[in-house]
């Protein structure tokens, strides 16, 4: 609900990078929940994707757009909104069939479980289109519930909310809490940064430095995860009854 609220009150390029905070919590915790090493590779990879995320507020563009049914049929009928559905088609099919095909413990497979689930749920452009479009119905202007594009954002929503929970249950099982909510956090806000300039626009009339620092930041914070997933060994598969308790408290807070 406080994500939703955030989304009415800023655009998606400023509330994406507070997720950061996430990562700051996991590496602190860890260590002392489950016994995980917190190793030098995983502190300063976290480090690079936490400073990244937030160096990114810093070049945000601030703008007044009115969101109407209309406008966002043109944002969706955009060239290169078109180009992103294509691009995460093949990223998610990349990850589905090639990359967690790869053998249990494999950091190939768990960055691409946790790549995968941030992904999906990094998609948070409908989720602000949503939002806004109830804020105004609460205001007492529900006109844009009245035409399709508002439904089919609320569809996506829900899709987007709820799909990334399947890959992110296996990798809280399988992988250690320290690389997979890194690499699940790490993606689902580079995503929602892109998304933001790619297809909520948000970026359109910013000057070029600060477009040029934020897609830097996007870059420092996918730079981060390679570095994560490059330092991890092989890890079996763990069954300690207190990881599989902790990764349902984790998916029980993604809802």
């Amino acid at each position: 609900a406080c994500a939703i609220a955030g989304y009415v009150l800023a655009p998606a390029s400023v509330i994406a990078p507070v997720t950061g905070m996430d990562i700051v919590w996991n590496t602190v915790i860890a260590p002392c929940s489950l016994g995980e090493q917190l190793t030098g590779r995983r502190l300063s990879s976290s480090a690079i994707i936490f400073v990244m995320a937030t160096a990114s507020v810093l070049f945000r563009q601030i703008s007044e757009v009115k969101w109407t049914a209309e406008y966002v049929t043109g944002v969706l009928s955009q060239g290169r909104t078109e180009l992103y559905a294509l691009f995460f088609l093949a990223w998610f099919a990349l990850n589905h069939f090639v990359f967690q095909k790869y053998p249990k413990g494999s950091a190939i497979r768990g960055f691409s479980l946790g790549a995968t689930a941030g992904t999906l749920a990094g998609n948070m452009w409908c989720t602000k289109i949503v939002a806004v479009f109830t804020d105004q119905c609460f205001s007492g202007n529900c006109d844009a519930w009245s035409h399709w594009v508002a439904w089919l954002m609320l569809f996506f929503a829900v899709f987007f909310s709820t799909s990334n929970l399947y890959y992110i249950s296996k990798g809280m099982q399988q992988y250690e809490a320290l690389f997979m909510v890194t690499v699940y956090m790490g993606s689902n806000i580079a995503t929602n940064s892109l998304t933001a300039v790619v297809v909520l626009a948000e970026m359109d009339d910013a000057p070029w430095w600060k477009l040029g620092g934020y897609t830097l930041c996007i870059i420092g914070m996918m730079a981060g995860m390679v570095l994560l997933t490059e330092g991890e060994q092989q890890m079996p598969s763990s069954k300690s009854p207190v990881r599989h308790l902790l990764a349902g408290g984790f998916l029980g807070a993604l809802h």
